[in-house]
């Protein structure tokens, strides 16, 4: 009896998250992205391991540590996170389409590093599957290359062995050409993509077949036009996309660190570009979206500069406020976000978005309320939150960037954070899709089955 009630007592403590609980969990779980991104597997599964053990209703947060632990060898471990992290995949969610195409991929990902490729082969096509009906190039892009990988990949490991030469597995040409169809999908989807870049040039090389002049042009066009985005100002406002909202809240910290700090490769101060910025982007908003404005500054207590309903103002007057805007205090962010629903119309079916712009994590403790916990009310009134930061993303700023990614997550927003260095807009997303970029291995003719027979051989 004593040992049931043990263990009840201690199911009941697990089933309820600490005060900050939901934010440490973001804050574990940005600690594990930059570890990952870094290569330190073993490190990330750490941090994972604990975000997921905090917030265990988390689907991104099951994926990253099921994918994190078959980069260790751990892949029944992975799959069983995997499979438990389905519980929260639910039909209902707006987004469970989506999120079935990356669980569907996530699982060949893990079944290919653990080298079991003729089970990733059938995963990796049922996820463009998905994904094509859902859009994303990009995505596609990296489904396809992964596709391309496995098919080379899936031989049979360790199956042929000569005297002359090391353990290897074989290859044939049939397998090699619908290798190379799947990188032609993938640089037709996504011309940036390097790795399906290099993978096409490998296996072309290999079988001597030699890349389209018509289709190597008409990709160099789609890369040049990708470069375009990536020097400011031009892609500031191609970055942040408002077309599919109907009403636009711009929300701009003006704490005095944006008037202390430069973005060094302008020689402004961040102020100075933040203003700058929502000008800019004021003459991109479709004209028919309603606009307001808001500032996060002073303290805890304080009444905001700027504090303007969306549709209140026009244009002209906006952008005549945001002319002499000047900077004030510190960034009690939580107390201006909690406020901030008020400025939207009460109409329910509007598609409402925060433009939030800052450079630091909330200061104010509001009633002790955990940040991240408080953005699910946002979700509830259709308002997603869409976040620039002058921040760089690393672990100097773990505090913000949890805030950050806590508040987009919640609410189906994005992230994008200014370069200091190159003048940038770089996305903040951990995206383990992304991260899953396959090369093939070198490959060398052989003749196990004779000269006449076409046949490559990978070694281990």
């Amino acid at each position: 009896m004593r040992q049931l009630f043990l263990l009840l007592a201690t199911l009941m403590c697990l089933s309820f998250l600490p005060p900050g609980g939901k934010k440490m969990a973001y804050r574990l779980h940005y600690r594990g992205t930059l570890n990952y991104s870094e290569g330190n597997y073993q490190k990330a599964v750490g941090y994972f391991r604990r975000a997921y053990g905090l917030a265990p209703d988390n689907f991104s947060f099951a994926l990253s540590l099921a994918v994190s632990l078959s980069r260790v060898g751990k892949g029944d471990e992975s799959l069983k996170v995997l499979h438990e992290g389905e519980r929260y995949l639910l039909v209902h969610d707006p987004e469970y389409p989506q999120k079935l195409a990356m669980k569907t991929f996530l699982e060949g990902m893990i079944y290919c590093y653990s080298g079991q490729y003729k089970s990733a082969v059938p995963l990796f096509k049922k996820s463009i599957e998905l994904q094509e009906d859902l859009g994303k190039p990009k995505l596609i892009s990296v489904f396809h290359n992964a596709l391309g990988y496995a098919t080379i990949m899936d031989q049979g490991q360790n199956a042929h062995r000569r005297a002359d030469l090391g353990n290897h597995s074989h290859v044939h040409r049939r397998d090699l050409e619908r290798a190379l169809k799947e990188f032609e999908m993938a640089i037709q989807n996504n011309p940036t993509n390097a790795n399906a870049r290099h993978n096409f040039q490998v296996i072309s090389d290999t079988l001597d077949i030699n890349l389209p002049p018509a289709f190597d042009s008409i990709t160099e066009t789609r890369l040049a036009a990708e470069k375009e985005l990536t020097n400011l100002p031009d892609n500031i406002f191609r970055a942040l996309n408002f077309e599919h909202y109907d009403e636009v809240l711009f929300l701009l910290d003006i704490s005095g660190s944006m008037v202390m700090e430069k973005v060094i490769c302008m020689g402004n101060t961040r102020f100075q570009v933040m203003r700058e910025t929502a000008l800019s982007l004021l003459h991109d908003v479709p004209a028919e979206t309603l606009v307001g404005i808001g500032t996060i500054g002073g303290d805890c207590g304080t009444t905001p500069r700027l504090w303007y309903p969306v549709g209140d103002l026009t244009r002209k007057a906006l952008r005549q406020e945001l002319e002499f805007l000047v900077p004030d205090g510190t960034t009690p962010l939580l107390n201006i976000l909690q406020a901030s629903p008020a400025l939207f119309s009460k109409n329910t079916e509007s598609k409402k978005s925060i433009f939030l712009v800052s450079d630091g994590a909330n200061i104010c403790r509001a009633d002790g309320q955990d940040i991240c916990e408080w953005a699910e009310t946002l979700s509830r009134q259709n308002i997603t939150i869409n976040i620039l930061s002058f921040l760089d993303a690393n672990l100097n700023n773990v505090n913000a960037f949890a805030e950050y990614t806590c508040l987009a997550d919640k609410t189906n927003g994005d992230i994008v954070y200014l370069d200091n260095l190159r003048c940038k807009l770089q996305p903040f997303d951990f995206n383990l899709v992304e991260s899953c970029q396959l090369e093939v291995p070198e490959l060398s003719r052989v003749e196990c089955w004779g000269k006449n027979v076409d046949l490559w051989a990978v070694f281990d």
